[in-house]
């Protein structure tokens, strides 16, 4: 395939093939408009289909650039197929995790000041669903992939996915994939992540060492789950470290809704296992716990104390408000798309970048009767 900076071989067209500048004519591609107006392939293609805005100066130069290359009449006469469709796809494990809503609207957000259309899929935590959509969205000509990935396993199967991800393409133009949460083992496919060990470590280390609790439970994703499983060493390290045995540590493997956190919290107190503060590994199961206790009679924070991960909006508004390692979710979506973005200027070739985002815990009341209620993340 012929880019823009190799000259065609074909013999003159009728008219002499002149261009103003008197030189032999080449195939102009969008590469060659982007270059020659200075600016990128995305803003060519915005002002050529007019699906964003762009100001008037960028207009005139890619304009101007496609009038002295002729690129518009080539591509008509030529037949050419242009490989960029603007389109990227988005493949979610759960449509149902809150989590997500704040990083599709960091995607989104930026994704439409770059000049991309968004195609959304879920999986349901399910390997061969991912193949599937993978294949589909691949077959449909997107640019690129976002993609929640549900390959933690080490079977045939999963290791051949994840390696095919670097493979994509359409025509001789690849289609690069950026994973959201943590990289998987490819090289070639970039990833905007949290340390999730560090920040469980972090809530458990704040109950213990802060606030005295000496019988945390914790509320676990799934243990098959790669982000479930770093969250539950991180667990284990933080009582290890403030001296606790590996029998101290109570771990209730949930999923990731509000029903389970209630369901297990129900269970515990049932069972009274001992349990002065509950670490959940997300907030809705948090939410599930909290209102566990509400209808048992148990105070928060007096009797148990109850700590999530995400910040989601639900923490600031429930009652007692939620105490949570806050995840720049908005600022994890846009990562994701500038990092695409880059790997698509590109061709999707060079060296896989990881963005390691930082996180924080927001104290709010239900560790500490009479804290500040933050608000600072909520419109995330």
């Amino acid at each position: 395939m012929m880019d823009g900076n190799e000259k065609n071989s074909r013999t003159d067209p009728p008219d002499g093939g002149r261009t103003g500048e008197g030189r032999m004519s080449s195939i102009a591609t969008i590469k060659d408009v982007a270059r020659k107006a200075g600016v990128s392939i995305s803003t060519v293609s915005r002002v050529l289909n007019n699906t964003q805005s762009v100001s008037p100066e960028l207009a005139e130069k890619v304009n101007s650039a496609v009038e002295q290359l002729g690129y518009c009449a080539n591509a008509a006469a030529r037949g050419l197929r242009v490989t960029q469709t603007n389109r990227v796809a988005i493949i979610l494990t759960s449509l149902s995790r809150v989590f997500f809503t704040s990083v599709l609207e960091g995607i989104h957000r930026e994704a439409s000041q770059l000049g991309y259309s968004l195609l959304i899929t879920e999986t349901h935590d399910n390997i061969q669903e991912e193949i599937q959509a993978v294949d589909f969205f691949a077959s449909q000509w997107v640019d690129g992939i976002i993609l929640a990935s549900s390959a933690y396993g080490t079977d045939k199967a999963t290791r051949d996915h994840i390696a095919r991800l670097s493979t994509l393409s359409k025509k001789d133009t690849r289609i690069p994939v950026v994973t959201l949460e943590f990289p998987l083992n490819n090289p070639q496919v970039g990833a905007v992540v949290i340390d999730h060990e560090q920040a469980a470590y972090e809530a458990v280390r704040y109950l213990i060492r802060d606030l005295g609790r000496r019988h945390v439970v914790l509320i676990s994703h799934p243990a098959w789950h790669f982000i479930g499983q770093k969250r539950i060493l991180g667990y284990r390290r933080a009582m290890e470290s403030a001296g606790f045995s590996l029998e101290e540590c109570t771990v209730l493997e949930g999923n990731y809704s509000t029903y389970s956190g209630h369901s297990l919290t129900h269970q515990m107190l049932k069972r009274r296992i001992p349990c002065d503060a509950i670490f959940c590994a997300n907030d809705q199961i948090a939410v599930g716990a909290l209102k566990a206790c509400e209808e048992a009679g148990v105070s928060v924070p007096e009797q148990i104390a109850i700590v999530g991960i995400d910040d989601i909006f639900a923490a600031s508004i429930v009652s007692p408000s939620l105490t949570s390692i806050h995840v720049p979710k908005h600022k994890m979506g846009a990562s994701a798309m500038q990092l695409l973005h880059t790997a698509i200027e590109q061709n999707g070739i060079g060296r896989r970048k990881i963005i390691k985002l930082d996180f924080e815990l927001i104290e709010r009341e239900t560790t500490r009767k009479g804290a500040e209620n933050s608000l600072r993340f909520l419109e995330w």
